[in-house]
């Protein structure tokens, strides 16, 4: 699993976070908890991601807040 720094979305604070194994890809947005694109995975599997990233929100956003995004670089 990774995740992206807090980003934008209108007035929305998100994180992108994605899973990736050797077959398969998911992509999905904390605070959502909705995986939006996925490749690989069935359909149990992506219900389990997406409670992962609803049970898992507040830590993934923690984390997410202490990466410095591009923005920040000049």
């Amino acid at each position: 699993m990774t995740h992206s720094c807090i980003l934008s979305r209108g007035k929305e604070k998100i994180v992108r976070v994605t899973f990736e194994s050797e077959t398969a890809y998911a992509e999905g947005i904390v605070p959502s908890g909705i995986i939006e694109k996925q490749n690989g995975f069935t359909e149990d599997e992506v219900k389990q991601l997406e409670l992962y990233l609803k049970l898992n929100q507040d830590d993934i956003m923690k984390k997410a807040k202490e990466i410095t995004g591009i923005t920040h670089w000049f």
